[in-house]
Protein backbone atom coordinates (compact mmCIF):
# COMPACT_ATOMS: atom_id res chain seq x y z
CA UNK A 1 0.00 0.00 0.00
CA UNK A 2 1.91 3.04 -1.17
CA UNK A 3 0.69 6.60 -1.50
CA UNK A 4 0.86 8.25 -4.90
CA UNK A 5 0.23 11.84 -5.94
CA UNK A 6 -2.58 10.72 -8.23
CA UNK A 7 -4.64 9.01 -5.49
CA UNK A 8 -6.55 10.61 -2.66
CA UNK A 9 -4.74 10.41 0.63
CA UNK A 10 -7.42 8.25 2.21
CA UNK A 11 -6.65 5.49 -0.29
CA UNK A 12 -3.54 3.34 -0.21
CA UNK A 13 -1.98 1.13 -2.83
CA UNK A 14 -1.48 -2.49 -1.90
CA UNK A 15 1.50 -4.66 -2.72
CA UNK A 16 0.17 -7.65 -4.65
CA UNK A 17 -0.23 -9.38 -7.96
CA UNK A 18 -1.04 -6.62 -10.43
CA UNK A 19 -3.87 -7.11 -12.89
CA UNK A 20 -5.21 -10.26 -11.27
CA UNK A 21 -8.92 -10.81 -11.74
CA UNK A 22 -9.54 -13.99 -9.79
CA UNK A 23 -8.32 -16.29 -7.03
CA UNK A 24 -4.88 -17.85 -7.08
CA UNK A 25 -5.33 -21.64 -7.26
CA UNK A 26 -3.20 -23.57 -4.78
CA UNK A 27 -2.51 -20.58 -2.52
CA UNK A 28 -5.48 -21.04 -0.21
CA UNK A 29 -5.72 -23.30 2.83
CA UNK A 30 -6.71 -26.94 2.44
CA UNK A 31 -8.82 -26.86 5.62
CA UNK A 32 -11.79 -24.67 6.48
CA UNK A 33 -11.22 -24.39 10.23
CA UNK A 34 -8.35 -22.01 10.85
CA UNK A 35 -6.67 -20.74 14.00
CA UNK A 36 -5.08 -17.32 14.27
CA UNK A 37 -3.11 -15.38 16.87
CA UNK A 38 -1.74 -11.91 17.41
CA UNK A 39 2.00 -12.30 17.89
CA UNK A 40 3.19 -11.68 21.45
CA UNK A 41 6.11 -9.63 20.09
CA UNK A 42 3.96 -7.87 17.49
CA UNK A 43 1.49 -5.57 19.30
CA UNK A 44 0.71 -2.04 18.14
CA UNK A 45 1.72 1.01 20.15
CA UNK A 46 -1.33 2.92 18.90
CA UNK A 47 -4.09 0.66 20.20
CA UNK A 48 -4.72 -1.41 23.28
CA UNK A 49 -4.23 -5.14 22.94
CA UNK A 50 -7.96 -5.72 23.27
CA UNK A 51 -8.72 -3.13 20.56
CA UNK A 52 -6.33 -4.89 18.21
CA UNK A 53 -7.81 -8.31 18.90
CA UNK A 54 -11.38 -7.05 18.55
CA UNK A 55 -10.74 -5.46 15.15
CA UNK A 56 -8.94 -8.57 13.95
CA UNK A 57 -11.75 -10.85 15.12
CA UNK A 58 -14.21 -8.72 13.16
CA UNK A 59 -11.95 -8.70 10.07
CA UNK A 60 -11.75 -12.51 10.07
CA UNK A 61 -15.48 -12.70 10.66
CA UNK A 62 -16.20 -10.66 7.51
CA UNK A 63 -14.75 -13.50 5.40
CA UNK A 64 -16.48 -16.28 7.35
CA UNK A 65 -19.82 -14.50 6.80
CA UNK A 66 -19.64 -15.33 3.09
CA UNK A 67 -17.63 -18.57 2.84
CA UNK A 68 -17.48 -21.89 4.75
CA UNK A 69 -14.50 -20.74 6.82
CA UNK A 70 -14.27 -20.74 10.61
CA UNK A 71 -11.65 -18.53 12.28
CA UNK A 72 -10.80 -19.16 15.90
CA UNK A 73 -8.53 -16.91 17.90
CA UNK A 74 -6.45 -19.41 19.87
CA UNK A 75 -4.25 -18.06 22.65
CA UNK A 76 -3.11 -21.36 24.17
CA UNK A 77 -2.41 -24.04 21.56
CA UNK A 78 1.18 -24.83 20.49
CA UNK A 79 2.64 -22.37 17.97
CA UNK A 80 2.83 -25.08 15.30
CA UNK A 81 -0.98 -25.37 15.32
CA UNK A 82 -1.58 -21.71 14.44
CA UNK A 83 -2.52 -21.21 10.78
CA UNK A 84 -2.38 -17.41 10.56
CA UNK A 85 -0.10 -15.11 12.54
CA UNK A 86 -0.73 -11.36 12.74
CA UNK A 87 1.81 -8.84 13.98
CA UNK A 88 2.71 -5.14 14.02
CA UNK A 89 6.24 -3.89 13.47
CA UNK A 90 8.35 -1.04 12.09
CA UNK A 91 11.31 -0.96 9.71
CA UNK A 92 13.03 -4.32 9.94
CA UNK A 93 10.44 -6.35 11.79
CA UNK A 94 9.47 -9.82 12.97
CA UNK A 95 12.27 -11.51 11.03
CA UNK A 96 10.65 -10.45 7.75
CA UNK A 97 12.79 -10.08 4.58
CA UNK A 98 10.84 -6.94 3.57
CA UNK A 99 11.31 -3.81 5.69
CA UNK A 100 8.52 -1.32 6.20
CA UNK A 101 9.14 2.19 4.88
CA UNK A 102 7.62 4.31 7.63
CA UNK A 103 4.67 6.68 7.87
CA UNK A 104 2.75 7.26 4.64
CA UNK A 105 4.14 4.31 2.74
CA UNK A 106 3.27 0.66 2.80
CA UNK A 107 0.57 -0.20 5.30
CA UNK A 108 0.92 -3.96 5.52
CA UNK A 109 1.96 -7.07 3.64
CA UNK A 110 1.27 -10.77 3.68
CA UNK A 111 3.71 -13.65 3.69
CA UNK A 112 2.25 -16.92 2.52
CA UNK A 113 1.24 -19.35 3.78
CA UNK A 114 0.08 -17.56 6.91
CA UNK A 115 1.59 -14.29 8.16
CA UNK A 116 0.19 -10.76 8.11
CA UNK A 117 2.48 -7.86 9.05
CA UNK A 118 1.20 -4.32 9.68
CA UNK A 119 3.42 -1.22 9.73
CA UNK A 120 3.09 0.31 13.20
CA UNK A 121 4.50 3.63 11.99
CA UNK A 122 1.02 4.12 10.57
CA UNK A 123 -1.55 5.71 12.94
CA UNK A 124 -3.94 2.75 13.16
CA UNK A 125 -7.30 3.39 14.78
CA UNK A 126 -10.66 1.73 15.36
CA UNK A 127 -12.95 4.71 14.75
CA UNK A 128 -14.70 5.70 11.51
CA UNK A 129 -13.05 9.13 11.48
CA UNK A 130 -11.10 10.60 8.57
CA UNK A 131 -7.93 10.65 10.63
CA UNK A 132 -5.46 7.80 10.79
CA UNK A 133 -5.76 4.39 9.22
CA UNK A 134 -8.62 1.99 9.93
CA UNK A 135 -7.21 -1.30 11.19
CA UNK A 136 -10.39 -3.13 10.13
CA UNK A 137 -10.10 -2.01 6.51
CA UNK A 138 -6.46 -3.03 6.22
CA UNK A 139 -6.91 -6.33 8.06
CA UNK A 140 -9.83 -7.40 5.85
CA UNK A 141 -7.72 -6.73 2.75
CA UNK A 142 -4.67 -8.61 4.04
CA UNK A 143 -6.73 -11.56 5.26
CA UNK A 144 -8.07 -11.83 1.72
CA UNK A 145 -4.49 -12.18 0.50
CA UNK A 146 -3.53 -14.78 3.12
CA UNK A 147 -6.60 -16.80 2.11
CA UNK A 148 -5.36 -16.88 -1.48
CA UNK A 149 -6.96 -13.87 -3.17
CA UNK A 150 -4.98 -11.50 -5.39
CA UNK A 151 -6.02 -7.95 -6.18
CA UNK A 152 -9.42 -7.66 -7.82
CA UNK A 153 -9.72 -4.79 -10.24
CA UNK A 154 -13.37 -3.99 -9.56
CA UNK A 155 -14.59 -0.72 -8.02
CA UNK A 156 -15.72 -1.22 -4.44
CA UNK A 157 -13.83 -4.46 -3.91
CA UNK A 158 -12.00 -4.76 -0.59
CA UNK A 159 -9.30 -6.51 -2.63
CA UNK A 160 -8.78 -3.60 -5.03
CA UNK A 161 -5.14 -2.42 -4.99
CA UNK A 162 -6.40 1.08 -4.14
CA UNK A 163 -8.86 0.82 -1.27
CA UNK A 164 -10.15 3.28 1.34
CA UNK A 165 -8.44 3.11 4.72
CA UNK A 166 -10.99 5.24 6.58
CA UNK A 167 -14.70 5.03 7.14
CA UNK A 168 -16.80 2.86 9.42
CA UNK A 169 -18.44 0.04 7.48
CA UNK A 170 -16.36 -2.61 5.76
CA UNK A 171 -18.42 -4.76 3.45
CA UNK A 172 -17.31 -7.38 0.96
CA UNK A 173 -18.49 -6.68 -2.58
CA UNK A 174 -20.21 -9.16 -4.87
CA UNK A 175 -16.85 -9.81 -6.59
CA UNK A 176 -15.09 -10.40 -3.25
CA UNK A 177 -17.75 -12.92 -2.27
CA UNK A 178 -17.66 -14.84 -5.51
CA UNK A 179 -13.84 -14.89 -5.56
CA UNK A 180 -13.49 -16.36 -2.06
CA UNK A 181 -16.20 -18.93 -2.88
CA UNK A 182 -14.26 -20.02 -5.95
CA UNK A 183 -11.52 -21.07 -3.55
CA UNK A 184 -13.52 -22.46 -0.64
CA UNK A 185 -17.00 -23.16 -1.98
CA UNK A 186 -20.42 -21.99 -0.81
CA UNK A 187 -22.08 -22.45 2.57
CA UNK A 188 -24.59 -25.28 2.41
CA UNK A 189 -25.54 -26.27 5.96
CA UNK A 190 -29.26 -27.01 6.49
CA UNK A 191 -31.64 -24.63 8.25
CA UNK A 192 -34.08 -25.26 11.08
CA UNK A 193 -36.76 -22.92 9.80
CA UNK A 194 -37.24 -20.19 7.19
CA UNK A 195 -40.07 -17.67 7.21
CA UNK A 196 -41.30 -14.22 6.21
CA UNK A 197 -42.20 -11.95 9.11
CA UNK A 198 -45.22 -10.03 7.79
CA UNK A 199 -46.42 -6.86 9.49
CA UNK A 200 -49.02 -4.20 8.84
CA UNK A 201 -47.79 -0.62 8.58
CA UNK A 202 -49.03 2.70 7.26
CA UNK A 203 -47.69 4.42 4.17
CA UNK A 204 -46.73 8.10 4.13
CA UNK A 205 -50.29 8.80 3.00
CA UNK A 206 -51.68 6.86 5.94
CA UNK A 207 -52.79 3.92 3.82
CA UNK A 208 -52.36 0.39 5.23
CA UNK A 209 -49.52 -1.55 3.64
CA UNK A 210 -47.98 -4.95 4.28
CA UNK A 211 -44.22 -5.33 4.65
CA UNK A 212 -42.13 -8.37 5.40
CA UNK A 213 -38.62 -9.53 6.20
CA UNK A 214 -37.19 -12.96 5.50
CA UNK A 215 -35.42 -14.86 8.28
CA UNK A 216 -33.31 -18.02 8.33
CA UNK A 217 -32.76 -19.85 11.64
CA UNK A 218 -30.09 -22.42 12.38
CA UNK A 219 -29.35 -23.52 15.92
CA UNK A 220 -28.82 -20.52 18.17
CA UNK A 221 -28.29 -17.99 15.38
CA UNK A 222 -30.32 -16.27 12.70
CA UNK A 223 -30.00 -14.21 9.52
CA UNK A 224 -32.21 -11.46 8.11
CA UNK A 225 -32.14 -11.91 4.35
CA UNK A 226 -32.35 -8.81 2.15
CA UNK A 227 -34.27 -10.08 -0.88
CA UNK A 228 -33.70 -6.85 -2.85
CA UNK A 229 -29.93 -7.34 -2.66
CA UNK A 230 -29.87 -11.17 -2.69
CA UNK A 231 -27.74 -11.31 0.46
CA UNK A 232 -28.06 -11.31 4.26
CA UNK A 233 -27.95 -8.14 6.30
CA UNK A 234 -24.42 -6.93 7.04
CA UNK A 235 -23.28 -8.31 10.38
CA UNK A 236 -25.41 -11.47 10.30
CA UNK A 237 -25.66 -14.10 11.66
CA UNK A 238 -26.62 -12.89 15.10
CA UNK A 239 -27.33 -14.68 18.33
CA UNK A 240 -30.94 -15.87 18.40
CA UNK A 241 -31.57 -14.69 21.96
CA UNK A 242 -30.37 -11.18 21.07
CA UNK A 243 -33.01 -10.69 18.38
CA UNK A 244 -35.84 -12.95 19.56
CA UNK A 245 -36.31 -12.56 23.27
CA UNK A 246 -37.70 -15.52 25.11
CA UNK A 247 -37.15 -18.18 22.45
CA UNK A 248 -35.15 -21.31 23.34
CA UNK A 249 -31.44 -20.53 23.29
CA UNK A 250 -30.60 -23.53 21.12
CA UNK A 251 -33.05 -22.71 18.35
CA UNK A 252 -36.51 -23.76 17.16
CA UNK A 253 -38.02 -26.42 14.91
CA UNK A 254 -40.62 -24.38 13.04
CA UNK A 255 -42.49 -21.07 12.74
CA UNK A 256 -46.09 -20.40 11.75
CA UNK A 257 -47.86 -17.10 11.15
CA UNK A 258 -51.62 -17.67 11.28
CA UNK A 259 -53.00 -14.75 9.34
CA UNK A 260 -56.74 -14.53 8.64
CA UNK A 261 -59.37 -11.76 8.90
CA UNK A 262 -59.98 -12.93 12.48
CA UNK A 263 -56.52 -14.06 13.62
CA UNK A 264 -53.03 -12.56 13.48
CA UNK A 265 -50.77 -14.76 15.59
CA UNK A 266 -47.17 -15.94 15.32
CA UNK A 267 -45.99 -19.23 16.82
CA UNK A 268 -42.60 -20.87 17.29
CA UNK A 269 -42.28 -24.61 17.89
CA UNK A 270 -39.58 -26.58 19.70
CA UNK A 271 -39.83 -30.19 20.81
CA UNK A 272 -43.28 -30.80 22.26
CA UNK A 273 -43.88 -27.12 23.10
CA UNK A 274 -44.75 -23.90 21.31
CA UNK A 275 -44.60 -20.18 22.06
CA UNK A 276 -46.65 -17.27 20.78
CA UNK A 277 -44.60 -14.20 19.90
CA UNK A 278 -45.70 -10.67 20.75
CA UNK A 279 -44.60 -8.42 17.88
CA UNK A 280 -45.52 -5.25 19.79
CA UNK A 281 -43.06 -5.95 22.62
CA UNK A 282 -40.69 -8.06 20.49
CA UNK A 283 -40.63 -11.02 22.85
CA UNK A 284 -42.59 -14.21 23.53
CA UNK A 285 -45.83 -13.98 25.45
CA UNK A 286 -45.85 -15.36 28.94
CA UNK A 287 -49.63 -14.99 28.71
CA UNK A 288 -51.48 -13.85 25.61
CA UNK A 289 -54.62 -11.65 25.46
CA UNK A 290 -56.80 -14.77 25.47
CA UNK A 291 -55.27 -15.92 28.77
CA UNK A 292 -53.15 -18.76 27.33
CA UNK A 293 -49.82 -19.15 29.11
CA UNK A 294 -46.57 -20.07 27.33
CA UNK A 295 -44.76 -22.26 26.64
CA UNK A 296 -47.67 -24.58 25.96
CA UNK A 297 -47.80 -28.18 24.78
CA UNK A 298 -48.39 -28.47 21.03
CA UNK A 299 -51.13 -31.06 21.59
CA UNK A 300 -53.03 -28.59 23.79
CA UNK A 301 -52.88 -25.66 21.39
CA UNK A 302 -53.36 -27.72 18.25
CA UNK A 303 -55.58 -30.71 19.07
CA UNK A 304 -54.55 -33.80 17.15
CA UNK A 305 -50.99 -32.61 16.59
CA UNK A 306 -48.18 -34.03 18.71
CA UNK A 307 -44.60 -32.83 18.84
CA UNK A 308 -41.86 -32.74 18.02
CA UNK A 309 -42.44 -31.66 14.42
CA UNK A 310 -39.93 -31.16 11.61
CA UNK A 311 -41.51 -28.19 9.83
CA UNK A 312 -44.74 -26.23 9.58
CA UNK A 313 -46.30 -23.57 7.35
CA UNK A 314 -49.62 -21.72 7.20
CA UNK A 315 -51.18 -21.36 3.75
CA UNK A 316 -53.70 -18.51 3.62
CA UNK A 317 -55.47 -19.68 0.49
CA UNK A 318 -56.31 -22.98 2.20
CA UNK A 319 -56.79 -21.61 5.71
CA UNK A 320 -54.80 -24.40 7.27
CA UNK A 321 -51.44 -25.19 8.81
CA UNK A 322 -49.42 -28.03 7.32
CA UNK A 323 -47.38 -29.85 9.96
CA UNK A 324 -44.57 -32.08 8.67
CA UNK A 325 -43.31 -35.00 10.71
CA UNK A 326 -41.15 -37.71 9.17
CA UNK A 327 -42.75 -38.64 5.89
CA UNK A 328 -46.22 -37.57 6.95
CA UNK A 329 -48.17 -34.34 6.55
CA UNK A 330 -50.97 -33.25 8.87
CA UNK A 331 -53.35 -30.47 7.82
CA UNK A 332 -54.86 -28.41 10.66
CA UNK A 333 -57.81 -26.09 10.03
CA UNK A 334 -57.43 -22.87 11.99
CA UNK A 335 -61.13 -21.95 11.83
CA UNK A 336 -62.31 -25.38 12.98
CA UNK A 337 -59.34 -25.80 15.36
CA UNK A 338 -58.94 -29.45 14.39
CA UNK A 339 -57.11 -31.65 11.92
CA UNK A 340 -58.71 -31.99 8.51
CA UNK A 341 -60.41 -35.27 7.53
CA UNK A 342 -58.17 -37.80 5.79
CA UNK A 343 -54.95 -36.61 7.43
CA UNK A 344 -52.20 -37.47 8.11
CA UNK A 345 -51.15 -38.32 4.57
CA UNK A 346 -47.86 -39.31 3.03
CA UNK A 347 -45.66 -36.38 2.01
CA UNK A 348 -45.46 -37.65 -1.59
CA UNK A 349 -49.25 -37.89 -1.73
CA UNK A 350 -49.78 -34.24 -0.78
CA UNK A 351 -46.72 -32.94 -2.63
CA UNK A 352 -45.99 -35.37 -5.50
CA UNK A 353 -42.77 -35.31 -7.49
CA UNK A 354 -42.90 -33.82 -10.97
CA UNK A 355 -39.83 -35.87 -11.91
CA UNK A 356 -39.60 -39.48 -10.76
CA UNK A 357 -37.32 -39.99 -7.74
CA UNK A 358 -36.70 -36.24 -7.37
CA UNK A 359 -38.40 -35.90 -4.00
CA UNK A 360 -37.32 -35.37 -0.34
CA UNK A 361 -38.56 -38.82 0.66
CA UNK A 362 -35.52 -40.00 2.64
CA UNK A 363 -35.55 -38.70 6.20
CA UNK A 364 -37.25 -35.56 7.45
CA UNK A 365 -37.80 -32.09 5.99
CA UNK A 366 -35.81 -29.23 7.47
CA UNK A 367 -38.19 -26.38 6.69
CA UNK A 368 -41.34 -25.39 4.81
CA UNK A 369 -41.37 -21.77 3.67
CA UNK A 370 -44.02 -19.68 1.93
CA UNK A 371 -42.19 -16.80 0.26
CA UNK A 372 -44.00 -13.51 -0.27
CA UNK A 373 -41.18 -12.48 -2.58
CA UNK A 374 -41.76 -15.44 -4.91
CA UNK A 375 -45.43 -16.06 -3.99
CA UNK A 376 -44.85 -19.75 -3.67
CA UNK A 377 -44.11 -22.53 -1.18
CA UNK A 378 -40.68 -24.11 -0.84
CA UNK A 379 -39.66 -27.31 0.95
CA UNK A 380 -36.11 -27.55 2.30
CA UNK A 381 -34.02 -30.62 2.98
CA UNK A 382 -30.24 -30.57 3.43
CA UNK A 383 -28.57 -28.44 0.77
CA UNK A 384 -31.58 -28.64 -1.59
CA UNK A 385 -35.02 -27.09 -1.91
CA UNK A 386 -38.10 -27.88 -3.98
CA UNK A 387 -40.54 -25.29 -5.26
CA UNK A 388 -44.20 -26.28 -5.05
CA UNK A 389 -45.93 -25.65 -8.38
CA UNK A 390 -48.62 -23.02 -8.12
CA UNK A 391 -52.18 -23.86 -9.07
CA UNK A 392 -52.96 -22.82 -12.64
CA UNK A 393 -49.33 -22.04 -13.43
CA UNK A 394 -48.70 -21.88 -17.16
CA UNK A 395 -44.95 -21.78 -16.61
CA UNK A 396 -45.00 -25.15 -14.84
CA UNK A 397 -47.97 -27.17 -16.20
CA UNK A 398 -47.79 -30.04 -13.69
CA UNK A 399 -50.20 -31.55 -11.18
CA UNK A 400 -51.44 -29.57 -8.18
CA UNK A 401 -48.80 -29.11 -5.45
CA UNK A 402 -46.20 -30.99 -7.50
CA UNK A 403 -42.57 -30.46 -6.50
CA UNK A 404 -40.51 -28.92 -9.28
CA UNK A 405 -36.95 -30.22 -9.82
CA UNK A 406 -34.72 -29.69 -6.81
CA UNK A 407 -32.21 -26.85 -6.68
CA UNK A 408 -29.37 -25.92 -4.36
CA UNK A 409 -30.31 -23.55 -1.55
CA UNK A 410 -27.00 -21.68 -1.93
CA UNK A 411 -27.84 -20.81 -5.53
CA UNK A 412 -31.13 -19.11 -4.58
CA UNK A 413 -30.28 -17.59 -1.18
CA UNK A 414 -26.67 -16.45 -1.16
CA UNK A 415 -24.00 -16.15 1.53
CA UNK A 416 -25.83 -17.64 4.52
CA UNK A 417 -22.75 -18.74 6.43
CA UNK A 418 -21.94 -19.62 10.03
CA UNK A 419 -19.29 -17.74 11.96
CA UNK A 420 -17.20 -18.98 14.86
CA UNK A 421 -19.33 -18.87 18.05
CA UNK A 422 -16.77 -16.61 19.72
CA UNK A 423 -17.53 -13.87 17.16
CA UNK A 424 -21.35 -14.02 17.17
CA UNK A 425 -21.54 -10.81 19.18
CA UNK A 426 -18.94 -8.97 17.07
CA UNK A 427 -20.27 -6.33 14.67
Amino acid sequence: KRTTSSVLRRFRRSRGSEGSLGPMPGLGFAQQRLKWRLMAEGHSDHLTKEEQRRELRLAFRRWSEVAPLSFQEDLTCPMAEIDIWVGFGTGRHLGCPWAFDGLGGELAHTLLPGEIHLDDDEPYNTSPSDQGVGLLQVAVHEIGHVLGLPHLLYPGSVMHPFYPTTGGTVELSWHDRRAIQELYGQCEDPFDTVFDWVRRQSSQKGEPVLRFNTFFFRGGQYWLYENRHSRPRLGDPRRLTAGWRGLPEGGVDAFVHVWTPQIDARFFFKGTQFWRYDSSTDRVFTQDPEGQRYPCRISEGFPGVSGPIDAAVFLRREGCIYFFKGQEVLAFGVSSNQTLPGFPKRLEEVFPASIQEDHPTAGNLDAAYYSYTHHTLFLFKGKFFWEVAREGSTEHPVSHNALLPRRRVAEQWLDLCDVHPSTLDER
